[in-house]
């Protein structure tokens, strides 16, 4: 029999909404139940009795690349675990495979590797809190992405998205001019929420902000991520990359 196993590469974790960039792995949760002990003198053949006690959405590691200007990503992560404010947290598997798991979740630790000899490294841990959801069932998607320029002389220009949006088509590029400050997109996905750089934004709504772009020379990359609702299914990630010459 022909195996049906997949690769892992290109799952992500989603910590409030935004990715977190360059984690080489994801680990668990390992998913438990406790076990509650109700043996007595009147259990038959002498043996021990047992029943389902609460379960536990247990923890999951990642290890990556520390990238310091991961501001919605490993930044706000870190924050988060000072702060200690529980985050709505996703574990995205690609999208040819079209399934995740949902949780809300506690950053638990932070910690930097620096050898001398290698990567400066970061690995983290969450602690599940509550019931984890799998979604083996994956949403319909984006149908229409569309932009302006926002800022500089050539500000409410339309952008020239490529190639053609498509729900199953995740990266696009559109270039911009050196003047050009941000962009103000507009994404329809009926029956879904979108958001935009993590921000709930409205389907085929253009966004109430700009999304500020990195200085001329850099490119910028917008994510998108889009999910049905009510009834949840898996989300789809779409990138956007805006580059804006020097």
């Amino acid at each position: 029999m022909v195996s049906s196993g997949v690769s892992g590469f290109g799952t992500l974790l989603i910590w409030n909404y935004n990715r977190i960039l360059e984690m080489m792995s994801i680990g668990g949760p390992a998913q438990t139940r406790d076990t509650i002990d109700v043996t007595s003198h009147d259990s038959p053949d002498n043996y021990r009795e047992f029943v389902a006690g609460p379960a536990s959405g247990g923890e999951v590691s990642i290890d990556g690349n520390l990238i310091v200007e991961d501001e919605l990503g490993q930044v706000a992560f870190y924050a988060n675990m000072l702060s200690g404010t529980k985050r709505t947290a996703w574990i995205v598997m690609p999208m040819a495979v079209g399934a995740s798991l949902l949780f809300e979740a506690i950053a638990k630790s932070f910690s930097l590797s620096a050898p001398h000899d290698d990567k400066i490294g970061v690995s983290a841990a969450l602690q599940i809190t509550g019931k984890p959801t799998l979604y083996v069932a994956q949403s319909a998607g984006m149908t229409v992405l569309t932009g302006k320029k926002y800022g500089g002389v050539d500000a409410g220009a339309a952008l020239v998205i490529t190639p053609a949006v498509a729900v199953d088509t995740y990266a696009y590029g559109c270039t911009v001019d050196a003047d050009t400050t941000g962009v103000l997109l507009t994404a329809t996905a009926v029956g879904h929420i979108v958001r935009i750089q993590g921000v709930l934004e409205g389907t085929g709504v253009e966004t109430p902000v700009a999304i500020t772009l990195n200085p001329a020379g850099e490119d910028t990359e917008v994510f998108i991520m889009v999910y049905e609702t009510p009834t949840v299914k898996s989300p789809r990630l779409y990138v956007l990359t805006v580059t804006r010459p020097a």
